[in-house]
């Protein structure tokens, strides 16, 4: 009789061992929403910037800014005739730059700065930027907060959500490979 129990025992183990395992259903969470909140806010205010942007560029007749395909405007100052080769990763830039805001308050005054093009840090809009200029060329950069320091700002002097304009000039390139 104990022998039957036990072998009752075992296959009742076995069935309900052999039994697929029920899916767990995910939780959704604060955070979840949050995050698509968030994502949602912030390209509501990229365009608001855009717009802002553009409504000002309109107003601005005597100089000519150019859109650029990574998000900001330029407008040429001194332009290359030469035809001579653009920056490119791994050349090492020595350029100087001026930070306005929109209405060319001075943020941070002229100043000189070397740079490895891609393998230093830089806000993203000058990044892309120091790129697309020659030697001797002579820019202003009009960046949306989302391509300069964001909505944090720089914790110094430059406001979260603050659109920029950089004057930069490229003084020299040297070919590092």
């Amino acid at each position: 009789m104990k022998f039957k129990s036990f072998l009752l025992l075992i296959a009742l183990i076995g069935f309900v061992a052999c039994k697929e395992p029920i899916a767990r259903k995910p939780i959704t969470t604060k955070g979840d929403t949050f995050f698509k909140e968030s994502v949602e806010l912030n390209k509501k205010l990229n365009a608001e910037e855009e717009l802002m942007i553009k409504a000002w560029l309109e107003k601005d007749t005597l100089t000519i800014y150019y859109p650029t395909n990574k998000g900001f405007w330029v407008h040429y100052i001194e332009k290359d005739t030469l035809k001579l080769p653009a920056v490119k990763k791994g050349d090492l830039v020595n350029f100087s730059y001026e930070v306005t805001d929109i209405d060319n308050q001075i943020i941070y005054p002229l100043q000189d700065k070397k740079y490895k093009v891609d393998e230093e840090i830089l806000i993203p809009g000058l990044q892309d930027g120091i790129k697309l200029l020659k030697p001797n060329e002579e820019v202003i950069f009009l960046f949306p907060s989302y391509k300069a320091y964001g909505y944090q700002g720089d914790k110094k002097e430059i406001h979260g959500r603050q659109t920029l304009k950089y004057r930069v000039k490229i003084n020299s390139i040297q070919n590092t490979k």
